[in-house]
């Protein structure tokens, strides 16, 4: 039976609830990172970041949709832009590679994926990061010219120079045009991927492939994604409580199931 993987984003958008409450303490003489890392605030990792480097280990899938959406939110990008420039550019996959060299969901060259800072190019979640920073620059560039900003993407800046607009390329007319027909659409990738740090996407697949032969991979990554936030949840709750504050928590009662959430 095919799992629900809404489970997880449900689960990361409860934790993220407890953290904003912890947050709205403002009086605690210790930061919230070092609240349940034990670091101080300089160098400890966002709630999201530490559920996702966790989740990467265990190989729990997340939505490429909520990837999306994260990414177009942190780089300011329009969802339904970034979304139909990953549809244009490769139909969702994040294996995709191109005759000249493009590589995953948003097709970075790998010269440009490092310039962005994207290590795995077939990571979807670095890789849809990366495109959606490269397209806020484009954007950026060109005033929030659309068209131009896709004209970049599609043929590089350099030919928006040399033609004063969008190059007369029947390629990138026809680019620019997709992906605003894409962008009157409802899209959505109807896709999960693991995205594992320091794992490369064929080691992530292999792994999952080796999960297998012992346990069902949707049973065990559920079962590991219910672990986890569980186990997160209960050190938040020891850690308000250690503070005197944990009864302006409604939502942390000890007797609440993070379960009744589904």
């Amino acid at each position: 039976m095919a799992m629900d993987y809404s489970v997880y984003q449900s689960l990361y958008t409860y934790m993220n609830s407890v953290l904003g409450q912890l947050q709205s303490l403002g009086t605690q003489s210790q930061t919230i990172g070092s609240l349940y890392s034990g670091k101080t605030q300089d160098d400890s990792l966002s709630f999201g970041e530490t559920f996702r480097s966790a989740a990467g280990r265990m190989g729990v899938p997340e939505s490429m949709d909520s990837i999306f959406e994260e990414a177009a939110e942190k780089y300011n990008v329009p969802i339904n832009l970034l979304m139909a420039v990953g549809k244009a550019e490769s139909g969702f996959n994040a294996d995709a590679v191109s005759s000249a060299g493009a590589q995953g969901v948003m097709q970075l060259m790998p010269s440009t994926a490092a310039a962005l800072g994207v290590d795995n190019a077939f990571d979807a979640r670095s890789n849809i990061m990366g495109g959606a920073k490269y397209l806020s620059q484009k954007l950026q560039q060109y005033n929030g010219d659309v068209d131009l900003a896709l004209a970049a993407y599609n043929a590089g800046s350099g030919n928006v120079a040399k033609y004063g607009g969008v190059p007369p390329f029947q390629e990138t007319i026809n680019y620019i045009s997709r992906i605003k027909g894409y962008m009157g659409q409802e899209l959505s990738t109807g896709k999960t991927v693991t995205t594992a740090s320091g794992t490369s996407a064929s080691q992530t697949r292999k792994n999952a492939g080796t999960a297998k032969n012992s346990l069902d991979a949707t049973d065990l990554t559920q079962q590991l994604a219910e672990y986890f936030v569980g186990m997160m949840r209960l050190q938040m709750m020891s850690r308000v409580s250690s503070l005197g504050k944990g009864s302006s928590i409604g939502s942390l009662d000890s007797d609440s199931d993070y379960t009744s959430l589904w």
